[in-house]
């Protein structure tokens, strides 16, 4: 078996943060959105690769941060 590496970009710390804050994003048809948004936090593609590199987990509709998940979103305002 094979192991990928997904690093992180600024468009996944901004997610991370986001589902940090509420405690999921919810799947909809051209991104994840997180509670009473109507604008899209990411792509449904890069919640895919933040899947892939072990930050999100999918449960159903919604995304939920891994442990991982948890402390990658920590990052201060200098990144994003």
């Amino acid at each position: 078996m094979t192991s990928t590496t997904v690093v992180l970009i600024p468009g996944m710390l901004k997610a991370l943060r986001l589902v940090r804050v509420y405690g999921f994003m919810v799947e909809r048809r051209d991104g994840l959105y997180y509670p009473g948004s109507n604008q899209p936090a990411c792509s449904k593609a890069l919640a895919e690769k933040m899947v892939e590199g072990g930050w999100l987990v999918k449960q159903g509709e919604r995304y939920q941060p891994t442990e991982k998940g948890w402390h990658a979103g920590e990052a201060g305002p200098h990144v994003g």
